[in-house]
């Protein structure tokens, strides 16, 4: 093999290095479905908690009871018609995106496993679920930025910063209800919203 060649050789698996790093992110159906039902179980919650709607506090556990069922039947769903072809699903940005999503949750199911097993050991709500906003704020914005970096995303960068910064006014809002309507707009707008934009930029035809 000539220098030449070689030369050659490397600068082709330097530019699909690349054009792996920079293809686009297929997550955004699954961010937009999360964020946005996470929004509206936020806005649920403090309006439940708050007594704007009149209702009595355990209707708190019944939204989120189903806020899970319908996330994760509505992900499994999503899981299962997401066309297997899509340009781009094998590139650097979108296996760590993956990845790192899935370790967030399943840390978050750890904590709120772990919060509800305290509930009835000490037969009363634990005060974990009052720390609860700022834990998933966080994971959120550590997802959004390792994501974001890794594929050179903007607006998943900006939407960790932003996620990352609100745990700050996340703790200084534990034991308020106006500290639901902060996760549901941060929900919306780290997390709803660059599904939103990532799904506008999908390529629409399989190779």
């Amino acid at each position: 093999m000539s220098p030449q060649t070689f030369a050659d050789d490397l600068a082709y698996i330097r530019d699909l290095a690349e054009a792996g790093q920079k293809a686009p992110l297929l997550a955004g159906r699954f961010l937009a479905w999360w964020g946005g039902l996470a929004a509206l179980a936020y806005v649920g919650h403090y309006l439940i908690s708050s007594g704007a709607l009149g209702l009595p506090l355990y209707y708190v556990s019944w939204m989120w009871g189903v806020f899970f069922v319908l996330g994760f039947g509505g992900f499994k769903f999503m899981q299962l018609t997401f066309p297997p072809a899509k340009p781009g699903a094998g590139s650097a940005g979108n296996r760590v995106s993956a990845l790192v999503w899935m370790g967030a949750g399943f840390m978050l199911f750890a904590f709120f496993a772990g919060v509800i097993a305290k509930s009835f050991l000490d037969g009363s709500a634990s005060i974990g679920f009052l720390w609860s906003v700022p834990v998933v704020l966080g994971a959120y914005g550590l997802s959004q930025l390792t994501s974001g970096l890794i594929a050179q995303s903007r607006p998943l960068i900006v939407a960790g910063w932003v996620a990352i910064a609100s745990v700050f006014a996340a703790v200084l809002l534990v034991g308020r209800e106006e500290i639901w309507l902060l996760g549901a707009a941060v929900a919306f707008s780290t997390v709803f919203v660059p599904g939103m934009i990532l799904m506008r930029e999908e390529p629409s035809e399989t190779v």
